[in-house]
């Protein structure tokens, strides 16, 4: 059930023309008022191509960096030894992510687990780095087909939304654009995937400069049911929230994401409240590249033998 909610959080915004609200006295200043609409929509879509194109282009590149992550999720009980508290470096594998556990409960890990893990993890990439091995191509095949899911599902945000400008806001330390949007009632979802989009409400900072989103905070309007109510449901009023950053120039991922939902999941009601926290992206690049840093990271950790 989680997998919804991601995908939920990838939203990335697009961009409307804010309606003039002055009357036109004269002819020339409606024919100037609509000139000046017709350019600033033009700009807007020029906007929107460009900021669907970079949430992709992110996705993509999500694949090619290591990072670190701090995940904290609760039920109703929030207190600090409750439910999972968990730090694990991912490494992409080419074929899905090797985790390594660095801590739980800010208690670190001991250093052989971390090692063993870490062997497990140079497997991984040997089997992934070589094209001959048929668990590997279909391992490739999930992830490809996994992709083109997302972007299907960012390449329907332009049609999915109404979105309404609310001027500009300072927010993590730079000036964004802020924009509201409202489920597109005209709107033909295509996919079990956009049909999530009609269940909520969203507001998105955009940095206009470089044409990404900043920070997008989504709320569940109307119940999310699979299997027609049979397997779960995730209610509304649920709250979803994303932030991203620059990792380097021209790459902005994720570095917070937020969820509180309440669900159920056959007979059973329960509360998700999790918080996952992305630091130290480091680029480690395709299976081969990344094997090959790996291999050099466990033989510097590796304590020479002792010569008799």
């Amino acid at each position: 059930m989680r997998r919804p909610l991601i995908l939920l959080a990838t939203v990335v915004t697009a961009f409307a023309v804010a309606q003039g609200s002055a009357r036109a006295t004269f002819l020339s200043d409606s024919a100037q008022e609509k000139q000046e609409a017709a350019t600033a929509s033009a700009e807007h879509q020029s906007l929107i191509s460009r900021t669907l194109a970079n949430q992709n282009t992110d996705d993509e590149a999500l694949q090619l960096f290591q990072r670190v992550e701090r995940r904290i999720v609760h039920d109703r009980d929030q207190s600090s030894n409750a439910g999972e508290d968990r730090t694990v470096r991912i490494i992409p594998t080419g074929t899905g992510s090797a985790r390594v556990t660095l801590a739980e409960h800010g208690r670190p890990a001991d250093p052989a687990a971390i090692q063993s893990q870490m062997l497990i993890t140079e497997r991984l990439l040997e089997a992934a780095a070589d094209s001959s091995n048929s668990q590997t191509k279909r391992d490739r095949e999930k992830v490809e087909r996994r992709s083109r899911d997302r972007q299907e599902l960012v390449n329907a945000i332009r049609d999915a939304f109404v979105f309404t400008s609310m001027g500009h806001e300072v927010l993590l330390g730079r000036t964004l654009a802020k924009y509201h949007m409202d489920p597109n009632p005209n709107y033909k979802p295509t996919s079990t995937r956009t049909e999530y989009l009609k269940h909520a409400t969203a507001t998105a900072w955009v940095d206009e400069k470089s044409a990404q989103l900043v920070r997008l905070e989504a709320v569940l309007i109307s119940d999310i049911s699979f299997i027609g109510g049979i397997a779960g449901k995730v209610y509304k009023d649920g709250h979803a929230l994303i932030e991203q950053s620059e990792v380097e120039p021209g790459v902005w991922l994720p570095t917070l994401y937020q969820y509180d939902f309440t669900v159920r999941k056959f007979l059973f009601n329960s509360e998700i409240h999790e918080r996952v926290e992305v630091s130290q992206y480091k680029r480690i690049g395709p299976p081969a590249q990344a094997l090959t840093a790996i291999r050099r990271e466990i033989s510097e950790a590796t304590p020479p033998r002792s010569q008799k």
